[in-house]
């Protein structure tokens, strides 16, 4: 038998193999669109080197009834950070602000900070949560207090930068900056407030300029407000009830993002396809830091997954009403958007072991995602002969 023939007969089986050990990534979607709860909707954005696929379902009457909500607007929560980094970066780039830098040098001087440790923390350890900054300081009482009184289904509503001021001038740190990680929105919420006070621009309107307007991202809002109501999906709390919008002022820039699935694929595209040295290819460097979760490492905003099984590039979020996940493998070309508008912390969006469902759904689709490439892979490459 003819060696190329043999060969291509072992790959064959070889992927049917691997087939049949590997559910599909539509049946890990079907799957996991049945553990939503009534009412929830979904919308699920998944990148080939060749294609795009967009997938959207409304959960009634327990049967996933296909929609096309592409163009709707979810909560994205903390994926905000990816952004807010990227302003960052974007500094970076134009020669405006160093890594490096301690956050001192970019406060005015009326914002001067006491505690010498406190001044010498970097805008890299805002940005890999390792500054040692507290996440929930006590001058953040009086605010949370309102919001409970207020506006129960936003905590944050009512934190502004005096408040975040007033412990930078007065308390101390949680550790030593740099020795440990812990995941800070605080320290996002200041580092966009840094970035914000270079260009003397709000946040808000910095972000909509420098990556929504350029990567043609013409359904996301930096807060609720320009939200088409007919766009805008309906978020549900943990017991099922609708809830409203998280705009949080001084923690805007840690979650208050409004986004949709054509612009979120953008997102993850303008990653994929960063041109070497751009502001896009600096987003995706990856430190030696590794976080609260086995086998992943911070690195600029974004969460780096190094398993056997390959590696993503991620982040998550999580509102009153709304969980999203967004993912890439760089080597792959590959990526996944998952948008939902039911809190994280309903019975439905968690496992039997309290563990994020739409986080272990969108590490299946994506090591589905490798599993596909890699057969296709081996085809291709026996096939040209290679």
């Amino acid at each position: 038998m003819n060696k190329k023939v043999l060969l291509l007969l072992v790959c064959l089986f070889a992927v049917r193999l691997c087939q049949a050990q590997t559910p599909s990534t539509r049946a890990i979607i079907d799957e996991y669109a049945l553990t939503l709860p009534e009412q929830a909707e979904i919308a699920i954005g998944i990148i080939q080197p060749d294609t795009v696929y967009r997938l959207g379902f409304l959960i009634k009457g327990g049967k996933a009834m296909p929609i096309d909500n592409s163009q709707r607007v979810f909560e994205i929560g903390s994926i905000t950070k990816t952004f807010t980094g990227a302003l960052l970066m974007d500094q970076v780039s134009r020669g405006n602000m160093k890594l490096d830098d301690p956050i001192a040098g970019y406060l005015p001087a009326r914002d001067k900070i006491k505690s010498e440790k406190a001044r010498l923390v970097t805008l890299k350890q805002l940005l890999t949560h390792t500054s040692g900054l507290s996440n929930g300081p006590a001058s953040f009482i009086l605010p949370y207090v309102r919001a409970k009184l207020f506006s129960a289904d936003n905590p944050h509503r009512y934190i502004k930068w005096k408040h975040y001021r007033k412990y930078l001038r007065n308390e101390k740190l949680d550790f030593k900056p740099g020795e440990q990680w812990a995941y800070n929105n605080c320290g996002f919420s200041l580092l966009g407030h840094l970035v914000a006070e270079q260009e003397h621009l709000p946040w808000e309107e910095l972000v909509e300029q420098r990556l929504f307007a350029p990567l043609g991202m013409h359904h996301s809002y930096a807060t609720g407000e320009g939200v088409p109501p007919g766009l805008l999906v309906q978020g549900y709390d943990d017991a099922g009830k609708p809830a409203g919008l998280w705009d949080m002022d001084f923690i805007n820039p840690a979650g208050s993002i409004k986004s949709c699935m054509d612009d979120m694929l953008l997102w993850i595209s303008a990653h994929l396809h960063a041109a070497e040295g751009s502001l896009f290819d600096a987003m995706k460097q990856r430190y030696d830091i590794p976080t609260g979760w086995d086998g992943n490492f911070m690195g600029n905003a974004w969460i780096h997954r190094v398993k056997d099984t390959g590696h993503i590039i991620w982040h998550g979020g999580a509102t009153g009403a709304y969980r999203a996940f967004a993912a890439f493998d760089d080597d792959q070309k590959t990526g996944v958007v998952i948008l939902t508008n039911f809190s994280s912390h309903h019975p439905n969006m968690k496992d039997e072991e309290v563990k994020s469902m739409i986080r272990q759904y969108g590490f299946r689709i994506m090591e589905s995602l490798r599993a596909a490439g890699q057969e296709a892979g081996c085809l291709e490459k026996l096939l040209s002969g290679e």
